[in-house]
This record gives C-alpha cells, structure tokens and sequence, in this order.
C-alpha cells in the first residue's frame, strides 16, 4: 500500500496562501477557481494536482499551496497568475479514495516512521495527484518527500 517513488512532475498551477487550519476551505475552493481556466493550459494532462508547503513547526500558521494540473511539457508562455513547477524528489507515497485522505496520510506518516525514512520537508513539498473516476468520486495520490 505504501512505497517509496522517485518521481517527476511538472506542473502548472495557481500559488494561494493561507493558514494552515483552513486548507480544507481555502484548497477546494481554489482548485474551482483554477479549473475555471484550465483550458489556458497547454500540452496538460487533464489531471489536477495540489502542490503543499508543509508545515515547518506549530508556530508556522500560514503555508503556501498551489493547485495545478500535470503538463508533459513546459509552456512557451503562461497564462497570467500562474507559474510552472518541476521538481523531482523521493516520496514516500500511498494511494485511496479522495473521501478517506485524513486515513491515507495518518498511514503514510505511521508507515515514513516504522520504516525509518525520514521527512525531507520543509524543504521539499507534498504532493496530492486526483485521479476522477466519476459520481464524485475520485482516487488520490499523497506523496510525501523523504530523505534518500
């Protein structure tokens, strides 16, 4: 169920912030707001991405997040706003539904710790990866950056 990946992704996306107590409001709606646009992208995948600063410590109270879609290919230019992440790290990594994500990231940290991996973060961001699969219903990707 969990495993570690190396992974690329390059991504086109909307930077947002906010504080961290109110992603579960702020994420959805900005992933509306970007999809409203989405067919500014170029050579996009149609697969929608959350790209997450993670959270440093308890006093860090607001982060930076970016809702975007996968692209194959860098843009000769970007719609305006948006910006073009690539990165390519270790993840540790599990796939679910979309409806049990709080379950699927108390697994991946139990399973990064029992394993003995060790976070790669603030440095490195989280990432989620929707996959639709219609009434609603979708599976996600959580990949989490873990030292080599």
């Amino acid at each position: 169920m969990c495993q570690i990946v190396t992974k690329e992704f390059k991504v086109v996306g909307l930077k947002n912030k906010g504080l961290f107590e109110d992603y579960a409001e702020l994420v959805p709606r900005a992933a509306h707001h970007f999809l409203q646009n989405a067919n500014r992208i170029q050579h996009n995948t149609g697969i929608e991405v959350t790209v997450y600063e993670p959270k440093a410590n308890e006093s860090h109270a607001e982060g930076t997040f970016y809702v975007g879609l996968l692209v194959n290919e860098q843009m000769d230019t970007l719609p305006e706003g948006m910006e073009y992440l690539h990165f390519q790290h270790s993840y540790a990594m599990i796939k679910g539904k979309g409806n049990q994500i709080s379950s699927l990231y108390s697994t991946l940290d139990r399973w990064i710790e029992d394993e003995g991996y060790e976070r790669d973060t603030p440095k490195h961001y989280i990432v989620e990866v929707y996959h639709p699969l219609g009434n609603d219903v979708e599976d996600i990707e959580i990949h989490i950056p873990v030292k080599n």
